[in-house]
């Protein structure tokens, strides 16, 4: 069934966390404010920069300050040495949600949200390789939860429990349901404790869309995910990922699965066959594209053949179209 939008992996954590506000005591400079975050320390980055790529090179850029209640930008480029990029990530004051604005080949736009009233800061460090990009995803944000009420926050992989789950079941279980279906593994990543984050996946030539993910974690479950696919590019998987342990790393993996059958498609064509030649339904054609780092682009189009009135829906991936046929359509 065709919809504006799939949501494709209901969140598999259901868990209520309640903060208790601090009552009847003053604020006390440098430790928390009003709406429950520290202010007064830097949480680091969990250094996914360099995850996966060839001969990475960490660049951490100066601070940027970011004023109470306000937001700010800044572009950050790698180095000439090791110009290409190919991630980032940042470490920030938890009251600075920080987000990815726009990237190329060589830079990357962050901003900064302050939710707070105070000023704070978040530091950039882009992962950059001599090598251009292959990568198909890229972070997307970085929020952290409100601490103040809370211990002392653990530094990020000091604390990553346990072993992630067996790679061939990750595999198998992300294809479940999924017509010729191909399980694209994805780099692990590490979540420090209550943190928040979004990813961005786009299924790779020869089965370029994108259907469900499955997913595993270090440690006992505490990680949610919901997966969302926007009909307007049906090749990309987009995960918004809470970690609610609330003081211990854990690293995930994700798997996504990918198909050469359009989910949007409704399930109402056959399987993929090579392209019969027949003529181009006018206005049927459709370009995709990432949206963010290297354009990974793919294109479908509609035929249908006269001597049967057969319509074929078809894809075409660099250069081998294929297509499958919709009776009664």
């Amino acid at each position: 069934m065709q919809d504006h939008l799939r949501w494709a992996l209901a969140m598999s954590v259901g868990v209520a966390l309640f903060l208790t506000s601090a009552i009847g005591h003053a604020r006390k400079p440098g430790l928390g404010d009003d709406h429950g975050y520290r202010t007064g320390t830097i949480v680091p980055s969990d250094a996914n920069e360099c995850a996966g790529v060839p001969n990475c090179v960490s660049a951490t850029l100066p601070a940027t300050t970011v004023p109470p209640k306000a937001r700010a930008q800044m572009q950050f480029a790698c180095p000439l040495d090791h110009p290409n990029l190919w991630g980032w990530d940042a470490a920030q004051h938890e009251h600075i949600f920080v987000q990815m604005i726009d990237v190329d080949r060589y830079t990357v736009t962050i901003e900064g949200v302050n939710s707070s009233d105070v000023p704070g800061d978040f530091i950039v460090s882009l992962g950059c390789s001599d090598a251009p990009s292959t990568s198909a995803f890229i972070q997307k944000s970085r929020q952290l939860a409100p601490t103040a009420q809370m211990g002392i926050r653990k530094p990020a992989h000091t604390t990553a429990r346990g072993r992630l789950t067996d790679v061939g079941n990750l595999l198998d279980s992300a294809c479940d349901g999924v017509p010729d279906c191909q399980p694209q593994l994805q780099p692990t990543f590490a979540m420090g404790g209550w943190e928040t984050t979004t990813k961005s996946y786009q299924c790779k030539s020869p089965y370029p869309y994108a259907w469900n993910m499955s997913y595993s974690q270090t440690g006992s479950p505490s990680v949610s995910a919901i997966g969302a696919i926007f009909a307007e590019n049906p090749g990309t998987f987009d995960v918004l990922l809470t970690n609610w342990n609330l003081f211990a790393t854990d690293d995930v993996t994700i798997v996504v699965a990918c198909s050469k059958d359009n989910s949007f498609s409704g399930n109402t064509c056959g399987a993929p066959q090579s392209d019969p030649g027949c003529p181009q339904v006018s206005g049927s054609q459709h370009m995709y594209c990432t949206k963010n780092g290297i354009p990974v682009c793919f294109s479908t189009y509609e035929e249908r053949c006269q001597a049967n009135n057969l319509l074929y829906q078809c894809t075409i991936d660099v250069i081998v179209p294929w297509c499958q046929p919709c009776p009664g359509q």
